[in-house]
Order: C-alpha cells, then sequence, then structure tokens
C-alpha cells in the first residue's frame, strides 16, 4: 500500500464550512494534507465551474495538493436540468482528476432512475459515483443502500462509508465494512459519542480499528476528516490534529 497519509483527506466542514477555496487550500496543505474534497454548493469553498478547469489545477500545484472527490447536487424529481448539471460537475471533476463522486436526490422514490441516467450520461468515463447515507437526505439507513444496489444491479456504482452517519443511527462501522465489504470506495471518518460529533480520539468510534478492518479488506482508497462539532470555532486545529492523530495510532 501507498502511504496511508497520502490518502488522507480533508474537508472544509463545521466552522472551515464558510471559509474560501484557496483559504482552506493553503490552510490544510500547511497542516500535511496532501487532498481536498470539494462540494458543488454550500460551502465557501463550493466548486465554481465558471472559473475553469486550468484554475484548479492550478491552485492544486500551488499549495501540492490534489482532488479526492466531489460531492455533487442533488437531482430533483423532474430529472432536468439538476441531473445535466450534476453530469456536467463529475464531468468537470474528472478534468482535475476526480473520480469518485458523491450522488444524491431529492427524494428517495427517484434516486435508482437518477442515478441511471446519470451512469448513461457518463459511460466511457472515469467517473465512479458513490451512495451516502446522511441525516436529512433522502438515503438515511443501511437498508436503504442495500435496497438501491439491488435495484440498480450495476457494479459500477460504489459506496460512501459515512462513519459518523451511521454511527449516529446505532450502526457500527464494522457492520457497514461486512455489509458492503470491497464495494466501499470512499470513507468519511468522524468520532462520536451518540449523535454528536467530538474531536478525533474523544469519541466511541474506535478509529484505529476502523484502518485496520479497511487495510483487510484490501482498501486502497481515500479517507475524508471531518468534523463538525458543536465547538465551531476550533474546527481547524481540530482537523490539525485529526491528520496528527491518524499519523501517530492508524499506520
Amino acid at each position: 500500500m501507498s502511504d496511508l497519509m497520502d490518502h488522507i483527506v480533508a474537508s472544509a466542514t463545521g466552522g472551515d464550512s464558510k471559509k474560501t477555496f484557496e483559504e482552506v487550500m493553503e490552510m490544510y496543505s500547511k497542516m500535511g494534507y496532501r487532498q481536498f474534497e470539494l462540494y458543488t454548493k454550500g460551502r465557501g469553498s463550493a466548486l465554481d465551474i465558471s472559473k475553469g478547469t486550468d484554475y484548479y489545477r492550478e491552485i492544486a500545484k500551488k499549495y501540492g495538493m490534489k482532488y479526492s472527490s466531489l460531492h455533487l447536487n442533488p437531482v430533483e424529481a423532474d430529472m432536468g436540468e439538476t441531473l445535466d448539471y450534476a453530469v456536467k460537475c463529475a464531468l468537470f471533476g474528472e478534468a482535475i482528476g476526480i473520480n469518485i463522486v458523491v450522488f444524491n436526490t431529492t427524494l428517495k422514490g427517484h434516486y435508482v432512475e437518477a442515478l441511471r441516467r446519470f451512469m448513461k450520461a457518463v459511460e466511457g468515463h472515469n467517473i465512479t459515483p458513490v451512495i451516502q447515507i446522511h441525516e436529512g437526505r433522502s438515503i438515511q439507513t443501511l437498508e436503504d443502500v442495500v435496497e438501491i444496489l439491488d435495484e440498480l444491479k450495476d457494479p459500477r456504482v460504489k459506496v460512501l462509508h459515512e462513519v459518523g452517519s451511521y454511527h449516529a443511527i446505532g450502526v457500527s462501522w464494522k457492520k457497514v465494512c461486512d455489509t458492503f465489504g470491497k464495494r466501499i470506495a470512499l470513507v468519511h471518518v468522524k468520532d462520536m459519542i451518540g449523535e454528536e460529533n467530538v474531536p478525533y480520539g474523544k469519541g466511541e468510534v474506535d478509529i484505529p480499528a476502523l484502518f485496520a478492518e479497511m487495510r483487510k479488506l484490501g482498501y486502497n482508497g481515500d479517507y475524508v476528516v471531518e468534523l463538525a462539532t458543536k465547538d465551531r470555532e476550533n474546527t481547524s486545529r481540530y482537523i490539525a490534529d485529526a491528520w496528527q492523530y491518524i499519523k501517530n495510532n492508524c499506520q
């Protein structure tokens, strides 16, 4: 396996979510991170495709960073413009080195059809969509993910191991690993106490054991550090501490 720390990804969550793209890229690169996860909306650092691919390549080069993954905009029930934009952003992401995209819809009922249309639109491209559960979104349980995968019957579609969201609903990270195994293509890591996100090493999630289990599965993908604690003012410090925690405890 390549150096684990090259697979540790920063994400502008919590108190850093309002900071600008260049601000977080510079800040996280100084902490040691070499990858960054992008969003298409809801962040000060959100993807702005009007800037063009050269801009994003230049910023990545400037700070010695790469882009790991991209959260697409949710596709609405009528598909239409929101599906077209999701495809456009995915292709833009591919052009700047991203092949993992987080796919979402506004309603579970049209998730499968929307994803089928998305897969048809990006056929032949190096783009892998992952299914994510998350509070307040259309897919909220492990059973939802299983149901969608069974209906899709498309091995190109993978799973995002959303450690914090699963823990919050009482599903252990180990059960997710056992259920999806090698179909996991991206891991979002949070430490938790019940439903509350806490700094790394302060909660109930055995993060070193999670990393060990993923290695046992043969996983060689990325781990996105997420921190959305109540103490939003110290998010940047917690993200820096998380990088050091993983370096000291998870290799």
